[in-house]
């Protein structure tokens, strides 16, 4: 797969380039001045549906056949489902979303904008895929996970091409990209990208404290069955899936993880929304939080920072500005 996924990534780009943004890469002065080197921001929170996963939904849609078509059934902690029922109208195809009972309210609102049918399954994602690969087996729908796809990692890997690409357009290289990482379809694609396309850069990804499954899964060498805790980066929450494909890339090509706690997770969002006046969730925020925590080590280094996604309800956003 190695040998085809530069050439793949290069598809999906032209796939995605009619109907999705090419995302600014934004210089922070802020950040910058705080560890000592250059820091970017890839704001996918600038993306339809306000997050990277519209890449893998509209991609993975759009290489499905006529009778694949005929009905999808995807699973999501909210910005997959978010994406896949924006997609499914654009591609006018039917679906249904299964979600754990811990996603939040207001992304749940976001998807019921789209004519897709919404069932609630268990308290994790992995719970919740289960009983919604049973389902799609059951009727012969089209089932497709939000990170345990090629598809998925293909797409996300688009956002490699773009930072590196724009990095080249300034005159910039990156000694080291940090990423969030929830069952690690992004990081993975990008992991993926930066072999095929030779570039020996630090790929880092961050996890909160509160669900760091990934990060914990590549210290054991399998993937573990373990809790997840309500945290502020609910899109990254939740467990993997055994035999996820995206197990080996987390484990074997990212040089490290970063996991912080739900204070630097929030210090994070509220400096984005203070000093740069970006919006974004918890997950979004994570990037941020890790160079701020570890400061010293991105000194005199070009870091690129993903921001993933800006699925933030505007409520919890003011309660976090009011308690400073």
């Amino acid at each position: 797969m190695i040998e085809q996924f530069k050439r793949k990534t290069v598809h999906a780009a032209q796939i995605l380039a009619p109907v999705l943004y090419e995302t600014p890469l934004t210089w922070s002065a802020p950040l910058s001045d705080a560890i000592g080197g250059t820091v970017y921001i890839k704001q996918e929170n600038l993306q339809r549906t306000r997050t990277c996963k519209a890449r893998s939904a509209y991609y993975m849609l759009s290489m499905l056949d006529e009778a694949e078509r005929r009905h999808v059934v995807t699973v999501s902690t909210g910005n997959n489902g978010v994406s896949m029922s924006w997609a499914m109208a654009e591609l006018g195809i039917p679906g249904t979303v299964f979600l754990p009972h811990t996603v939040v309210p207001h992304k749940v609102a976001a998807i019921e904008q789209h004519p897709v049918t919404i069932i609630r399954e268990g308290e994790d994602i992995v719970d919740a895929e289960i009983v919604a690969r049973t389902y799609a087996k059951a009727h012969g729908y089209t089932f497709r996970s939000p990170y345990n796809e090629w598809g998925a990692m293909i797409a996300q890997a688009t956002i490699a091409r773009e930072i590196f690409a724009q990095l080249d357009a300034v005159g910039a290289q990156a000694d080291s990209v940090v990423v969030p990482v929830g069952g690690g379809g992004l990081i993975a694609g990008i992991a993926a990208w930066l072999l095929d396309d030779g570039r020996a850069v630090e790929l880092i990804g961050a996890q909160p404290e509160k669900s760091p499954v990934m990060a914990l899964s590549v210290q054991a060498g399998h993937i573990l069955e373990m809790p997840s805790e309500p945290t502020l980066s609910d899109a990254t929450a939740g467990g993997i899936e055994q035999g996820a494909i995206t197990f080996p890339y987390c484990r074997d090509h990212v040089s490290d993880y970063a996991i912080l706690s739900e204070r630097e997770i929030r210090d994070a969002m509220l400096l984005l929304d203070r000093d740069h006046g970006i919006v974004v969730e918890g997950s979004g925020a994570l990037s941020v939080a890790t160079v701020l925590k570890h400061r010293a080590r991105f000194r005199g280094k070009t870091v690129v920072l993903l921001a993933c996604g800006a699925n933030v309800d505007p409520s919890l956003l003011q309660r976090l500005r009011d308690a400073g």
